[in-house]
């Protein structure tokens, strides 16, 4: 279980499912910032350029989709490996998929950076077992 934050990142080059995500974030949690990007480079790069700070109230919720055409999930985890441990630190990572693949369940959870593998769509249920 993780402190619910109030800070959420989507990664997914899908448009309506990230409508549907920040619906459902905001009708289960209430007040929410959420950044999507359906480009993971643009991703990347907003998380690169974002102000080192330590956050009072919880880390940044990312959500990122496996199956992407420019930059696959695994390659933005690689990515985001680079990068300094004070950027890190302020990540929460699950995978948000809708693969059903065990290959692809057992990759994230074998992966240090992501804490849990969510099978798509995100639904209270499945909030309510990430933040308790």
């Amino acid at each position: 279980m993780t402190l619910i934050t109030t800070r959420f990142l989507l990664v997914d080059d899908d448009l309506l499912n990230n409508y549907l995500t920040k619906i459902t974030l905001k009708k289960s949690l209430g007040e929410v910032l959420i950044n999507d990007f359906t480009n993971p480079e643009n991703g990347l790069e907003f998380i690169r350029s974002e102000p080192v700070y330590n956050p009072t109230d919880g880390k940044t919720t990312l959500l990122l989709d496996i199956n992407m055409p420019i930059l696959s999930g695994w390659e933005f985890l690689e990515a985001f490996e680079l990068f300094d441990t004070s950027i890190k630190e302020q990540y929460n990572i699950y995978i948000l998929s809708s693969s059903i693949d065990l290959y692809d369940k057992n990759l994230a959870m074998e992966n240090p950076l992501v804490l849990d593998f969510i099978e798509k769509p995100l639904n209270k249920t499945k909030i309510i077992k990430i933040f308790g």
